[in-house]
């Protein structure tokens, strides 16, 4: 077995390579020796090795590497991509308690005055992500706590096209991890960029929130996540919390950019 496994590392040292040419065990274990030795980017290398796992159809094992990755980021104070994991899991595992008990954090009472700071580490998830994501910071937890329910999780590669310029849009986007780019048509027909969002900024709520048709191209510069909220959701969510689309309605007034997104 020992000598299977090193003619193996020596075909796929590159462990997308092992993936791509279906060696998923040889990926596997290369993702997890990285977890392990490489502590800057042990949410990369778990959360990789929980993507392996779910190829195998090892479910319950590729869980417990999506948590390892989350508890990563939450260290790292990456909390928008720690609750994209969490959505993630609950995708293949709808009754993960770990996951459903994190996820209630949403609802817990605010910090007492005073203790953002002293009391850092025991700030709820909605503490933090309002905290870390603008487009959070007006909703009170109920309000979160429904959008967050009604998320759809997005893996993207570099160049990747979130929209085009004259679609039909009904949809807010997320950042989580990555960057993307907004362009709009030139005159010439080449595309002019205009803006870019990062973690935690969130574009295509005028779209979303008027169903006009796309005014800008978007396009992914890094891999990353993005996190989508459809109007549909957004509609089903503001029967409950109508205050939804008067917060989002203000910040789209507060973006001063060349053109309505």
């Amino acid at each position: 077995m020992v000598f299977s496994f090193l003619k193996r590392r020596t075909k796929h040292e590159d462990p997308a390579r092992a993936v791509a040419a279906g060696d998923y065990e040889t990926a596997l274990e290369i993702y997890r020796e990285r977890a392990r030795n490489d502590a800057m980017r042990s949410a990369t290398w778990h959360k990789k090795a929980a993507e392996v796992l779910a190829l195998l159809g090892r479910t319950g094992e590729a869980v417990e590497e999506y948590l390892l990755a989350a508890a990563a980021y939450e260290r790292d104070e990456r909390h928008l991509q720690a609750l994209a994991l969490y959505r993630t899991i609950l995708r293949i595992d709808p009754d993960n308690e770990a996951v459903r008990e994190k996820l209630g954090e949403i609802a817990a009472p605010e910090p007492a005055p005073g203790e953002d700071e002293a009391l850092a580490h025991g700030m709820t998830i909605r503490t933090r992500l309002k905290k870390y994501v603008p487009l959070f910071s007006e909703f009170d937890r109920e309000e979160l706590t429904g959008i967050v329910e009604v998320m759809e999780v997005h893996r993207v590669d570099a160049g990747h096209v979130v929209f085009s310029q004259g679609e039909p849009g009904d949809s807010l986007w997320i950042v989580a991890e990555g960057e993307v780019a907004l362009t709009v048509r030139g005159n010439d027909g080449e595309a002019v960029e205009v803006d870019r969002i990062g973690e935690g900024g969130f574009f295509g709520e005028v779209s979303a929130l008027s169903r006009a048709p796309r005014n800008v191209t978007a396009i992914t510069t890094r891999p990353g996540e993005l996190l989508e909220l459809s109007r549909d959701y957004l509609e089903a969510v503001a029967i409950v919390h109508p205050r939804v689309w008067e917060v989002l309605e203000e910040f789209q007034k507060r973006r001063q950019v060349p053109v309505g997104i």
